[in-house]
């Protein structure tokens, strides 16, 4: 009777991760379900000086990642993001960090502290968040081999390691 009890207080706890975890991923279907949208073109300089167009990595998987230095979750999620980067530079993976600080100055002084593995583009005057609309930090736009944004992902979702890193395996295999 105590080995069933504990079984179905067991099945109750995973049918509650996995609704939580859906729930939170519900949008990522979204992009998909609804019309593709292209991902605007934009050209920005990145923390070594040299300009990277977004339309000269078409083919691809592109994530892009806009923060600012005020922004703690921004630094905080900064090894995941590494993370994602190291296991998946190798397979036509770029990881685009999109920094909007108007203070160049201050973002610099992080970006050397932090010593990126990926390109660091500095967007000062927000011309690219806003192309994007983007309104939360951190935000993380997925794009396709094509060009199409297919996930945007908030704070809760970067976090969440493993299906953030299954939904970019899935760009990579298509």
């Amino acid at each position: 009777m105590q080995n069933l009890s504990f079984q179905m207080r067991l099945i109750k706890n995973i049918l509650l991760c996995l609704v939580f975890s859906l729930s939170l991923f519900s949008n990522l279907t979204l992009a998909e379900e609804e019309e593709k949208k292209l991902a605007e073109n934009f050209t920005l300089k990145s923390q070594n000086g040299k300009n990277i167009k977004l339309s000269e990595l078409r083919g691809r998987v592109i994530a892009l990642n806009f923060w600012a230095t005020w922004c703690g979750n921004c630094v905080h999620q900064f090894p995941l993001l590494n993370t994602y980067y190291q296991q998946n530079k190798d397979k036509e993976f770029t990881l685009l960090s999109i920094n909007i600080d108007d203070d160049l100055a201050k973002a610099k002084r992080l970006i050397r502290k932090r010593s990126f593995d990926y390109p660091v583009l500095l967007d000062p005057l927000n011309q690219v968040s806003r192309l994007y609309s983007v309104s939360d930090l951190p935000t993380l736009y997925l794009i396709d081999r094509d060009g199409y944004i297919r996930y945007s992902l908030n704070e809760k979702q970067i976090k969440q390691q493993k299906i953030t890193q299954q939904v970019i395996e899935e760009l990579l295999n298509e």
